[in-house]
């Protein structure tokens, strides 16, 4: 197969939810010099799983005022919240995480110079100073640069799931399943394995079908994430930038500005523009250490709920119709009462029953074991490797991949949670719009530094060959 030369350079981004969407979006407004082909397997680009949601009840847990994806316009979200959906919104509305997702879609819709590719990548491989990608529908893509915007992965598998258990639909993995919610007999008990956000949003969900029967949450640590509320926010960082580098020191140091008379809130909130300069700092043991002792009180007080759904969790909780069991999950197992669950606590098991299991415990960060055809094949090209602590991508500051050969990548670059592997913070709107920008401005620099050929325009459809592949794009 012969292949036509590219007039322009090209940058394919894996992912349309919001991380890809914002990165294409970013390029676009940038005017890099390039072609923008945006990937995804859903037609639904702009929304990925958090903003895909069907229910009005799951809201964002950033108010409007701080979730705009315009960094230089702090406005943006909350002028175009009250133009579409609430005209008597303010900076402090919890929007519903549906609408979020519309106007990301509305940024897309505005300009149309980014390309959208509906398929699957399920390879990359790098060919000379640029990349062929490999679709699912048999096509070939080729690339200068792409830009790994995956988004999160389906739970890490529970210890003790039985074969019969999911065989007969007493275990569901995937909490965002519309089948996870189909059949249910609505005064049955529920089982949910976690009691994070995730499980918060089941809640909601399963209220919001119909369900009137007891939910009963499985947890290590037995709490729910705290409220958001107002405070008078910190003129400085709670943890000052000349901290010792240690758990100790910045624990410490966090506990000395409440006992200042801080709010625990605004305390915590004063480093979200620091947490991943922080986080670096701390040699990789003390990460460890971090993750092992301190990360879900970390997750408890950071990532809040609305106060709307607060509202709802303490009623549930108060009314008993929400009960969290307190241990480690044993197992699920089929039983004539329906889903077995063995929960261990010191010294010995329990167990109780429910008609229903859903796995509430979040993305899996283990990406060498996730279900990706495409992460399966750049690990084994050794085009990517897992952060220091096993997680994610290992990148640079700048977003490039780091491969087996312990050098950051030319050509591929990664945006969103999959930073998780060296950052401590990439999964919310503010630090992914951030982390967008600085790309976009990494790859304009280097688009224009590059000799170009004269620019042709090339549709995808235009460029693919009798055999069906995309080539010279």
């Amino acid at each position: 197969m012969t292949t036509r030369k590219a007039t322009i350079k090209t940058i394919a981004v894996i992912g349309g939810g919001v991380s890809g969407t914002l990165a294409a979006f970013h390029l676009v407004r940038q005017k890099t010099p390039a072609r923008v082909i945006l990937i995804d397997q859903h037609t639904g680009f702009g929304l990925g799983l958090a903003y895909a949601t069907p229910s009005l009840r799951h809201l964002l847990n950033v108010p409007a005022g701080k979730i705009s994806a315009l960094p230089d316009q702090p406005d943006h979200f909350l002028t175009w919240l009250r133009s579409n959906y609430d005209p008597a919104a303010t900076k402090a509305t919890f929007a519903p995480r549906s609408i979020f997702g519309r106007y990301i879609q509305s940024l897309l819709a505005s300009t149309r110079q980014v390309e959208l590719e509906l398929a699957t990548v399920i390879d990359v491989r790098l060919h000379e100073t640029s990349a062929v990608l490999a679709l699912d529908n048999g096509c070939e893509l080729r690339a200068d640069v792409v830009v790994l915007a995956t988004g999160n992965f389906d739970p890490a598998p529970l210890p003790g799931i039985t074969k019969a258990a999911s065989d007969l639909g007493l275990y569901h993995h995937n909490a965002w399943a519309a089948e996870t919610y189909e059949g249910l007999d609505p005064d049955a008990p529920i089982a949910l394995i976690g009691t994070g956000l995730t499980a918060v949003d089941v809640v909601l969900r399963l209220r919001e079908l119909g369900h009137r029967g007891r939910i009963i949450a499985v947890s290590r640590h037995g709490v729910f994430p705290n409220r958001h509320t107002e405070y008078t926010p910190l003129p400085s960082a709670s943890i000052p930038a000349d901290t010792p580098a240690t758990c100790v020191a910045y624990l410490h140091a966090l506990r000395v500005a409440i006992r200042a008379g801080a709010e625990w809130r605004a305390a915590v909130d004063s480093l979200r523009e620091t947490t991943n300069d922080l986080w670096l700092r701390l040699p990789l043991e003390e990460r460890a250490r971090f993750r092992r002792h301190l990360q879900r009180r970390w997750d408890v007080v950071r990532h809040r709920m609305a106060p709307p759904i607060a509202d709802v969790i303490e009623s549930e909780l108060r009314n008993r119709m929400l009960e969290i069991r307190e241990g480690y999950l044993g197992g699920v197992d089929a039983s004539p009462m329906g889903a077995c669950i063995t929960v261990r606590v010191p010294h010995e098991e329990n167990r109780f029953y429910a008609d229903r299991v859903i796995n509430c415990t979040g993305p899996s960060m283990n990406y060498r074991r996730v279900p990706s055809t495409l992460l399966q094949n750049l690990f084994r090209r050794g085009l990517v490797t897992t952060g220091p602590l096993g997680t994610g991508f290992h990148c640079s500051r700048d977003g490039a991949v780091i491969g087996v050969d312990g050098h950051a990548s030319e050509i591929i670059f990664n945006i969103g949670p999959g930073r998780l592997g060296d950052l401590f913070e990439s999964i919310a709107v503010p630090e992914i719009r951030q982390q967008a920008v600085e790309l976009a401005s990494t790859l304009d620099d280097r688009m224009r530094s590059q000799k170009l050929l004269p620019e042709t325009k090339v549709t995808a459809a235009a460029a693919r060959n009798p055999a069906g592949e995309l080539v010279g794009v």
